[in-house]
């Protein structure tokens, strides 16, 4: 269910000009090239991963390209690139030595790339899910957000702690299912206050984002109204 004051705390987000939505989301010329520059980085991991030219570490990698793009979208996404640093000792992304599990990440975002059904995208996600392959949990959801706007919300700690505090859930870190369960109730509330906010999932996410770093306290803001 989600936040029945959320309208009121949505019209505080847009009107407090620190927010996310005003420094990050709105007039960004950044985050709007990012878009297809992300895109084209995933057309080049995919070629490369076929070419069998991925190489086998981050740096270097058509990750760090893909990544550099999306942490250089302020605070949001700071620290998004972390999950795919190459970590020998943990094994983790397994993707980097691995050369049947660079093939199903490829394949896994030329399918999200080439679909325009959210269906299919979260049957997508889903399947590589139960592959349960190291390192390739939700943070791979900031790329697909650069694909997918309207379907994939971005994803770190600070966004699921807001959606916590907000939702009055409980929802956990590193969870592909919580991720999607998240998702779905993100996708409702965004709607039920449209055109409150866009159609973009970035926009409800940066508030989330502010609510779980603390930038917006919105009980102060249900006590004021």
């Amino acid at each position: 269910m989600y936040h029945n004051n959320l309208a009121k705390i949505v019209k505080y987000y847009k009107e407090n000009q620190q927010s996310t939505y005003n420094t990050w989301f709105i007039s960004n010329e950044v985050r709007i090239k990012a878009f297809p520059s992300i895109k084209n980085g995933v057309l080049d991991l995919i070629h490369s991963t076929r070419s069998h030219s991925f190489g086998n570490n981050f740096k270097g990698s058509p990750l760090e390209f893909i990544l550099g793009y999306i942490t250089e979208q302020k605070e949001i996404f700071k620290g998004a690139a972390h999950p795919f640093y190459w970590k020998p000792k943990l094994g983790i992304p397994d993707i980097y030595e691995n050369e049947q599990n660079k093939q199903i990440f490829a394949n896994f975002l030329e399918t999200c790339l080439l679909s325009s059904r959210e269906d299919e995208i979260i049957e997508e996600i889903v399947k590589l899910d139960k592959l349960k392959i190291k390192g390739l949990g939700p943070a791979v959801a900031n790329i697909l957000y650069f694909i997918h706007p309207t379907i994939i919300p971005p994803f770190n700690t600070a966004i699921v702690n807001g959606f916590n505090l907000l939702f009055s859930e409980n929802k956990k870190l590193g969870s592909w299912t919580d991720y999607l369960q998240m998702r779905e109730i993100i996708v409702k509330a965004n709607y039920s206050i449209f055109p409150l906010l866009a159609k973009d999932l970035g926009a409800i996410s940066g508030l989330l984002y502010d609510i779980g770093t603390g930038k917006i306290n919105f009980e102060c803001i249900e006590i004021a109204s």
